[in-house]
Parts: structure tokens; C-alpha cells; sequence
């Protein structure tokens, strides 16, 4: 029977497709196809997806468009409780090398000045941004950044560095690195609307008591441990009260001047290292020892010996 059907088929004159190789398919000279499609099949199918992206890519930018249109380039989107920002300001100090960026230790000999060289050049790039005055305006005890979220056209306040200068902890004495009473700077992350909330009546810490002033964000400093409480010595605040509520709230401004205090360690022991924790402390500042919240840690270890002579090459 199946030779029948092959013998008919032949009579009839059509022969049995063959299969196509994949040479046939990357071209076939017969059909006049590469990949399986003729030229007129490329350039039909080149113009569908050349229309198709236009209009995808116009409909992503205008989707975009929309987007950025709906962000203000000063505030977040999201912020404040219950975001990742939070309503918790972090505390930071200075200096901190970035070219060591894992440590927190300030370390220094009196006898040898190129120890203490990095520290003094980080301090001064760190105070060059309060150089620039422009669109600043000098703020009385009486004034303060309150406008600068309601009013477009109010400037920040000039935060003063002179206290610093008096205090020994200016440029002129190396920021009290050369006479062995370093100086460091103690600041708060910058939350946009953030301010200080005062203590209610006799809720202050007894730490703090004795320096506290309202409208202020008091900063207090001691060893880490028994030993570093021990060994700390004197500790000097500048201003005492600590940072300056009056700059706050913190507005996104290229002008704006971050208000800080300085913390002078006047009796640093020598050759010893010592563990130091500062914190803030404001009626909406929370401590928490394992995430650090609203404190930071650094080392000191000041240095009283010769320096050991590089061994020649």
C-alpha cells in the first residue's frame, strides 16, 4: 500500500519536501532568505521595532517626566518617624581621616609635629565651608532659622567660629593639637525640620544640669569605660550649653551654616588610650548604647616620646 501511495505521488509529479539544513537557513540563494527571512521581511519587521521603541522610550521619559515633577529637590519624599531617616539625629565629630575611614582613633605625638599634621588638615577643610558668607546674614541672640521654612526669600544664620578661636581651638593653635589639648568637633546629622525640644521642668540628666540651656542641644563627653572615666581628665565645652538651637530647623540651602560644638580635652593622660562617648542631649534625643543612636565613640592616644627615625634605604 505505502509503495502505491509513493508511486502516485511520483506520477503526479511532486517530490517530498526535504528538510532544510542550518546552512539553507543562514541562507537559503533558492528562497532568497537570510535567517528565514526575505529583505522585504528584515526591513518590514526593522521599521515595526525602530516605531515600537520611539513610542515605549517617549512613554518611559513622560512617565519619568511626571515623576521628578512630583519630587521638591529640598525635602524627601519620605522622612521623619517611621522612615528610614527617622526623627533621631545621629552625632558625629571631627577630625576623621578619609583616608582611614574603618577607624576612629585620633592619634598623635607632642614631639613629633607630622603626627598630628593629617588631623589639623582635616580640621581646616572642614572649617573652610564657613568661609564663605554669601547669602548669610548675622543672627542676635534673639534670632533664629525658623523662617527658612516658611519664608523663600530668608536667609540662614552665620554660624560664628570666634568662640573656637578664644577657646585655643582655633587654626592659629592647631586646634589645641601642638600644646597636647586636642580639640575635636562634635556635630549632628542634618534631618530637614529637625529642632530641639526642650526638658520639662526637672527632667534634665544630672550630667548635664549644671550647663544646660534651653534651646540648646547640650553635648557631654566621658570615658567609655571605669578605666577611661578614670583617665579622661578635664573636659572642656565650647560653647558650655553646647550646639545652638537658633540654627535649627535645618533647610536644605547651599548657604546653610551647621551650627557645632568643640570639645577640649585639657588633661588628656599621655601614652595612654583612651575610649571617649559623647553624647547629645535634647528632650527628643534618644541614647541607645547598641546602635549608637544619639552618641559616638572615638579614641585618643596622645603620644610623649621621641619619634623613631625612619631606617634608611
Amino acid at each position: 500500500m505505502r509503495n502505491g501511495e509513493e508511486n502516485k505521488t511520483l506520477m503526479n509529479g511532486e517530490a517530498k519536501a526535504e528538510p532544510e539544513t542550518f546552512r539553507q537557513f543562514l541562507y537559503n540563494k533558492q528562497k532568497g532568505t537570510v535567517l528565514g527571512r526575505t529583505g522585504t521581511s528584515w526591513c518590514q519587521i526593522t521599521v515595526f521595532y525602530i516605531i515600537f521603541y520611539i513610542f515605549l522610550s517617549a512613554f518611559f521619559i513622560g512617565c519619568l517626566a511626571i515623576f521628578l515633577k512630583t519630587l521638591d529637590p529640598k525635602v524627601p519624599r519620605f522622612y521623619g518617624k517611621g522612615t528610614i531617616i527617622g526623627v533621631n539625629p545621629g552625632v558625629g565629630y571631627q577630625p576623621w581621616l578619609k583616608e582611614n575611614p574603618d577607624s576612629t582613633l585620633i592619634k598623635f605625638n607632642l614631639q613629633d609635629s607630622k603626627s598630628w599634621e593629617p588631623y589639623v588638615k582635616q580640621l581646616d577643610g572642614y572649617f573652610s565651608r564657613y568661609n564663605n558668607i554669601n547669602d548669610t546674614r548675622e543672627c542676635g541672640a534673639e534670632d533664629s532659622n525658623e523662617a527658612l521654612q516658611t519664608d523663600p526669600d530668608s536667609l540662614p544664620c552665620r554660624f560664628d567660629l570666634g568662640l573656637f578661636e578664644k577657646a585655643n581651638c582655633g587654626a592659629k593653635d592647631q586646634y589645641g593639637f601642638k600644646s597636647g589639648k586636642p580639640c575635636v568637633v562634635v556635630s549632628l546629622n542634618r534631618l530637614i525640620g529637625w529642632r530641639p525640644v526642650d526638658y520639662d521642668g526637672n527632667s534634665v540628666p544630672e550630667e548635664i544640669k549644671s550647663r544646660y540651656k534651653s534651646g540648646s542641644i547640650t553635648i557631654n563627653c566621658e570615658g567609655a569605660t571605669p578605666f577611661d572615666k578614670e583617665h579622661l581628665g578635664k573636659v572642656k565645652y565650647i560653647p558650655e550649653a553646647g550646639i545652638d538651637g537658633r540654627y535649627y530647623p535645618y533647610v536644605f540651602l547651599p548657604s546653610y551654616q551647621q551650627p557645632i560644638a568643640m570639645v577640649k580635652f585639657d588633661t588628656i593622660p599621655r601614652n595612654k588610650l583612651v575610649i571617649v562617648e559623647c553624647r547629645a542631649y535634647a528632650s527628643n534625643i534618644e541614647h541607645d548604647v547598641s546602635t549608637r543612636i544619639g552618641m559616638v565613640y572615638f579614641e585618643l592616644f596622645v603620644e610623649d616620646k621621641k619619634p623613631v627615625a625612619a631606617p634608611a634605604a
